[in-house]
């Protein structure tokens, strides 16, 4: 957090200096495609998971509340995960669960199709893989849009 304030306040000066917009637009731009580059970093990571699982056939069971102990923000983080059974165990999605739109995603006593990965004893259900396929399309056309704005903003003179 403090890179980024440091990076944004070394950008106004610049600006300032030499009267050109660019540096702040510059900055600002970098610091949003460094955080979609480290999302989709981390999306590849998970495809890979998602490549190394096998499929089995599972039902779905109940969403619940997780709890992850970290002292981030001072406090632990609760989030609510959707729980599968496959081969008569139970496994945790890979993803949280979807808050809005769970009545329509998460039917209860509903046979799906799932991705195991016994090695992190995780599951990811048809709404995780669609995520990882999803996001690094999305990530890569944000980032080759972003570039774009830069280098029109840098032709421009501003």
């Amino acid at each position: 957090m403090d890179f980024v304030i440091i990076y944004i306040i070394i950008a106004v000066f610049l600006s300032i200096l030499t009267r050109r917009i660019f540096f702040l637009v510059f900055a600002v731009l970098s610091i949003f495609i460094l955080i979609a580059l480290a999302l989709n970093l981390y999306f590849c990571y998970m495809t890979a998971g998602l490549l190394l699982s096998k499929r089995r056939k599972g039902r779905f069971l109940r969403v619940e509340e997780e709890r992850e102990d970290t002292q981030l923000f001072g406090e632990d983080i609760v989030f609510k995960v959707a729980v599968y059974e496959v081969d008569g165990t139970e496994y945790r999605s890979v993803f949280p669960a979807e808050g809005l739109f769970d009545i329509f995603f998460y039917r209860s006593k509903k046979m799906c199709t799932l991705w195991l990965n016994k090695k992190h004893g995780k599951v990811f259900d048809v709404y995780n893989v669609m995520s990882c396929i999803a996001w690094p399309v999305f990530s890569a056309a944000f980032c080759a849009g972003l570039v774009y704005v830069l280098t029109v903003v840098y032709r421009l003179g501003l």
